[in-house]
């Protein structure tokens, strides 16, 4: 059994590649869904970016069910390591920021399109 935990610790963090599919327009806490490939074996799908008073949260897929009369939810994904935690958090936050900047250099770009084509 030693041997099997030396081996989960000596396991590297596999590469993460983040997309967003969808921002979420309005004043809601949900900004955006994103999707995650990992290692170029595995695909998440469901990720979504939240914003609350305590900052931005990066919230698992997951499943909802009724017990004692309560909601309670479970992610259908997680990661096990910490590292690899950080590198899927990473991954969509750089992607979420880039998707940001584009939509701002869109907004920026749109008035100068007009004026082109008033002219």
């Amino acid at each position: 059994m030693a041997t099997a935990k030396k081996k989960q610790q000596e396991t590297t963090t596999p590469q993460v590649e983040a997309r967003i599919d969808r921002l979420v327009d309005g004043d809601f806490k949900t900004k955006a869904f994103a999707s995650a490939t990992i290692g170029g074996a595995f695909a998440v799908h469901g990720i979504r970016v939240i914003e609350s008073d305590k900052g931005r949260f990066i919230s698992m897929p997951q499943d909802s069910y009724k017990k004692n009369g309560e909601t309670k939810y479970n992610d259908t994904f997680h990661a096990i390591t910490a590292e690899a935690r950080n590198a899927l958090v990473d991954a969509v936050n750089d992607a979420y920021e880039q998707k940001l900047q584009e939509q701002q250099e869109q907004k920026s770009d749109a008035p100068d399109q007009a004026m082109s084509q008033q002219m």
